[in-house]
């Protein structure tokens, strides 16, 4: 019965908000907030004109070169067979012409009227007998007879609407005993003349609308093609002259800017109507009836959201069918009645805080009980202190990693129990206040070896939290925060720092093993290099026949063969042993200011001399003003050979290798060994810099070598803080990198140009 009068008394309050809502919209007592939305929405959906109408202004420019005013009509004239010539379409002239003036100027503007062959439109307009006898007498302006002979007529009146500013413009107006067309519908065309009212959109932006002044266009001060096929309105635009209109959005607005923008809307087809009452009571109904469904089960947030929402959505709707439909929704009902529909539900709600607050009471004492249960239960320890730090609540779980009963940790301070938790209570709970209001604050796990009450240790992680508990001051409703106690959670890590320890140790003794064979390594090398040195310096006195000739001649070969081994096998152990103090950290860079042009002219002199040069499109682009490069030039040298090397090795006959250099905007010095070759495949890009990594498959070359020259080349120019880097793709070519820093690139030199 009661949930039955709840609903009665919700439906008749939504029943009341719709009615005192129509009542308003139909005695139009909302059209104030209405036309105020609207104008929101013509700043919100603003566009350009569309340039197919041109106003020729009488401003304040003209009016000074023209000193003479009201000017005489042969100026018209004049101006009329200027925009003639120009192509001007059509031609609207806001200007009164119904008085007298000398002879020879009218007949010169009837003249250029004919002339002009019915492109002209001459205005009309309906005036009171003075500008304050509102409702007396009214007075209907037109051309001199003669002129309308060979012109249109067409009625420049407008109609404010209730607040005083013009928003609204009919195709037909009454002057005289006839309806009349007005001026802007002539411009538009016939589908724009009748008598259906529409709002101007104020969204077209005027100042958009192209303009020109009168007396340059009299002088011939403008360029044809600013004319030529357009539409035409001459009209006053100088406040002097007091034709002004009060208008939305930009407050006041020469007349003939006001035709122009009426003339727009209905070119763009932005001419706005609005369907009023028919559409806004039955939406007013709907959103009435949908609010009070869904606030009758929403709390307050949520209703709150819905309205704003509500509210949101209308008026994006609103602009949404504004902007697409030019259709203007008067939304100031639909957006009165959502609010209402508010208050009237938060009034409602208020009535149920009481019950719920009973209600409340009883569930905080059942999760109060919940609470203990699960701190009981917890796998992890759990033990609470005072502020003094006697010990409150200690769970199961921390009675069996600690060996303490709670009998005996009772009232105790918290590091008998748990050596060193208060100190670090102490020194970690004021970070947590300056981090957070909430109740504990973030947990920060610390790890730690505590002993325990039989004199056993344990590894154990543990958390330090405070709880604030609110509490209410007599006679006061308000509760403020007050920390009464503090959190210690922890568990028991012995198993876990075991097998960290176990993890460490094994990296350790890897790298230590990694170590012993970098060093075995440099070693070995050593010990190579020595006999290496004998094997090629006999086989060179040998070769060089310093003793006498080698017979049989085969033998030479032999020798020779015998040379390029050892020679080959030392470079190896060479690089080897580079790499093996490249890993040790003990390579040492020789630091010598050197010509880089040099430095890369000697590199590719020496590939010049390679067998596989002759099958291969080889080219130097290397500048003449290098500046100087402080760092180790034999080893910049090496970097280049190998890189020169490769673009060789995995290039084929009629391929094309560059190397190039060229300063760079932030200072460094790139040099760039380019071969349109084979390539590498994506997939083997991230392992090329990898000692002794050699890319397989099906496209790998029968090639020489062990993989160590491109970690090798990274190495070095990493030691000279430099980048390295190589782009390459599959089948097109590769294209490697070297940049030295801005901090090792000097002063230029005067080196003569490097070509090859």
């Amino acid at each position: 019965m009661w949930n039955l009068s709840k609903m009665s008394a919700r439906w008749i309050g939504a029943l009341v908000i719709l009615t005192a809502v129509s009542v308003l919209d139909v005695t139009g007592l909302l059209g104030p907030i209405d036309r105020a939305l609207m104008d929101m929405r013509f700043r919100f959906l603003e566009r350009p004109a569309s340039g197919d109408i041109v106003i020729v202004q009488i401003d304040p420019y003209s009016l000074q070169e023209l000193d003479v005013w009201p000017w005489p009509r042969r100026y018209h004239a004049d101006l009329i067979d200027k925009l003639v010539a120009a192509g001007a379409r059509e031609i609207a002239i806001d200007i009164d012409l119904s008085a007298r003036r000398t002879e020879a100027g009218d007949q010169a503007f009837v003249a250029a009227l004919a002339r002009a062959q019915g492109r002209i439109i001459l205005p009309a307009f309906r005036q009171a007998a003075a500008p304050e006898s509102a409702g007396g007498q009214l007075f209907d302006t037109l051309p001199r007879p003669e002129f309308g002979e060979h012109a249109q007529i067409g009625s420049i009146n407008v109609s404010p609407a209730p607040d005083g500013l013009v928003r609204r413009m009919s195709g037909v107006h009454k002057v005289g005993p006839r309806q009349m067309p007005a001026v802007f519908a002539l411009l538009a065309g016939p589908e724009a003349i009748n008598e259906t009212p529409f709002y101007i959109d104020f969204g077209i932006d005027p100042n958009t609308i192209p303009r020109i002044s009168y007396v340059d266009v009299l002088r011939g001060r403008f360029e044809a093609g600013q004319l030529a096929g357009k539409t035409v309105i001459v009209g006053t635009t100088a406040a002097e002259l007091g034709d002004a209109l009060p208008v939305p959005v930009y407050r006041s607005m020469a007349g003939p800017a006001v035709q122009a923008l009426a003339y727009e809307s209905i070119r763009q087809g932005r001419d706005i109507h609005t369907f009023g009452s028919a559409l806004s009571v039955p939406v007013s109904a709907f959103v009435v009836v949908l609010l009070t469904i869904l606030f009758a089960k929403r709390r307050w947030r949520w209703a709150v959201f819905f309205c704003a929402a509500t509210v949101v959505g209308m008026e994006a709707l609103a602009v949404a069918v504004q902007a697409n439909a030019a259709i203007a929704l008067t939304t100031a009902p639909w957006l009165i009645a959502a609010p209402v529909s508010l208050l009237f539900a938060l009034s409602r709600q208020i009535e149920t805080q009481a019950r719920q607050i009973l209600e409340q009471r009883e569930t905080i004492a059942t999760r109060r009980a919940l609470m203990d249960r699960m701190v009981e239960n917890s796998f992890d320890g759990i033990i609470i202190a005072d502020h003094a730090g006697k010990i409150h609540v200690m769970n199961k779980a921390a009675e069996a990693i600690l060996r303490c009963s709670i009998e005996d940790a009772a009232g105790q301070p918290i590091d008998d129990v748990l050596p060193g938790a208060g100190e670090l209570a102490a020194q970690f709970l004021p970070v947590l206040d300056a981090e957070t209001n909430q109740d504990g604050g973030p947990r920060v796990p610390h790890e730690c070896i505590t002993a325990r009450r039989d004199g056993s240790r344990v590894a154990i992680e543990l958390t330090v939290g405070a709880v604030d508990l609110a509490s209410s001051k007599l006679g006061r409703r308000e509760t403020v925060p007050e920390r009464l106690y503090r959190t210690f959670t922890f568990r028991d890590i012995s198993e876990r720092k075991a097998t960290q320890d176990a993890q460490q140790r094994a990296v350790e003794e890897a790298l230590a093993a990694n170590r012993a064979k970098t060093e075995f390594l440099a070693n070995m090398s050593h010990e190579l290099r020595t006999p290496l040195n004998a094997i090629i310096g006999f086989s060179d006195t040998i070769r060089s026949e310093v003793f006498g000739p080698v017979n049989p001649p085969r033998y030479g070969q032999y020798v020779d063969d015998i040379h390029n081994s050892g020679t080959h096998l030392l470079q190896v152990i060479s690089d080897i042993l580079d790499v093996s103090r490249i890993e040790l950290g003990h390579y040492e860079v020789v630091e010598e200011e050197f010509d880089p042009a040099e430095a890369l002219a000697s590199c590719t002199k020496i590939a010049t001399g390679w067998p596989s040069i002759a099958e291969r499109d080889f080219s130097v682009e290397i500048p003449a003003d290098l500046p100087v490069v402080r760092g180790d030039e034999r080893v910049i040298k090496q970097v280049v050979i190998n890189l020169l090397s490769n673009a060789f090795k995995y290039s084929r006959d009629g391929d094309r290798i560059t190397i190039c250099a060229k300063m760079e905007e932030q200072g460094s010095l790139a040099i760039f060994v380019e071969d349109t070759g084979i390539g590498i495949a994506r997939e083997n890009m991230p392992n090329l810099t990898t000692a002794f990594y050699q890319v397989g498959g099906a496209f790998a070359r029968e090639t020489e070598g062990v993989g160590l020259g491109l970690f090798l080349t990274a190495s070095y120019i990493k030691l000279h803080g430099g980048e390295f880097s190589i782009d390459s793709e599959l089948g097109v070519g590769t294209t490697a990198t070297v940049r030295l820093p801005a901090a090792r690139v000097g002063t230029a030199s005067s080196n003569a140009a490097i070509s090859a």
